[in-house]
């Protein structure tokens, strides 16, 4: 088991959100999905957990890198998503656990805005700062458990004017960078901002304002399309760690389409061609569920699937693109 934890990458987190987050979404059609996908979450923390107690040094030096210093901050989107599963039946543990996620996720901020921002170098840009600043959003998301929506609003505002600071800074760097094969399937992480920012707004704003919305809803789901269109070709690269950008990206932005059509329909909006919208909120929530299922497999492939004797990682590619374990099936 020890070699097992030895192989858990940082991404692992990035799964262990899709999950959390796929759990909520499914939650209305089945309280068995979001329990399941919530036990699967957590067993991928506590492995991720694992790796930290045992081997400190190898998270040290992975932190080294940009893109998995921001990508760490899945862990605590994971762990504040979590919390909301606990808060219906312990409260105040749960209060305590999303308080510290929190804290935890500013002072990944901080350190590193200090660390990477501070010594700002284009090539080593990618949408996994947006994951690190605008990430935060969760903390608005899940904020109604805890009756902390004002709270929420404020980091709802702060986070979706970090997308806008970042956003055509993470595009610059697509079109004058070159991205090398580990890191091209974090381009799907462009659709989770947008995604995540209505759902945070919606969830802490009691009078949505409809024409807000449904920009949001709009811009989101093209963000979605453009995405959709390049995932085949990273779905036929072998794998690599981020392949966990491929889950949460695709759940928020089936979440965000569906609540966004709700308010817009609550607002009195008139919404042509309901139920073609509604197939459409359905085929998104298929498909999120398909690709979650899709990288977990993977990653339980590449957890536990290895030959004994295997070596425990890929020789590793040239930084700032080094992506731990990114060994192939």
């Amino acid at each position: 088991m020890r070699d097992i934890i030895k192989k858990v990458p940082i991404p692992t987190a990035g799964v262990a959100l899709g999950l959390a987050a796929l759990g909520n979404l499914l939650q209305p059609y089945t309280e068995i999905a979001h329990g399941l996908c919530g036990g699967l979450s957590l067993f991928l923390v506590s492995m991720l957990v694992a790796k930290v107690i045992l081997f400190p040094s190898m998270i040290r030096s992975d932190l080294q890198n940009s893109i998995l210093a921001s990508v760490s901050a899945t862990f605590f989107m994971t762990l504040m998503q979590l919390a909301g599963y606990l808060a219906p039946v312990a409260i105040v543990p749960a209060f305590g656990l999303w308080c510290a996620a929190i804290v935890g996720h500013f002072t990944l901020m901080a350190w590193f805005t200090a660390h990477y921002i501070r010594r700002f170098k284009l090539s080593e840009v990618f949408p996994t700062y947006f994951i690190c600043y605008v990430g935060i959003i969760v903390a608005a998301v899940t904020s109604p458990a805890f009756g902390m929506e004002a709270f929420g609003r404020g980091i709802f505002w702060f986070g979706l004017a970090c997308f806008a600071v970042l956003l055509a800074t993470v595009v610059a760097r697509y079109l004058k960078h070159e991205i090398p094969e580990p890191a091209r399937p974090l381009f799907c992480i462009f659709a989770a901002p947008l995604g995540l920012s209505l759902v945070g707004y919606l969830a802490v704003t009691p009078n949505p304002d409809p024409l807000f919305v449904g920009v949001l809803m709009g811009l989101g789901q093209v963000m979605l399309v453009g995405v959709a269109t390049q995932l085949p070709k990273f779905i036929a690269l072998k794998f690599y760690p981020s392949y966990a950008a491929m889950t949460f990206p695709f759940v928020i932005s089936a979440m965000a389409f569906g609540k966004g059509v709700q308010a817009l329909y609550a607002a009195g909006a008139t919404i042509p061609a309901l139920p073609v919208v509604e197939a459409l909120i359905a085929l998104e929530t298929v498909f999120a569920a398909v690709m979650v299922t899709y990288v977990f497999v993977h990653y339980m492939k590449f957890f536990f699937g290895t030959p004994k004797g295997a070596p425990v990682a890929a020789p590793a590619v040239e930084a700032p693109v080094v992506l731990t374990a990114e060994a192939a099936e």
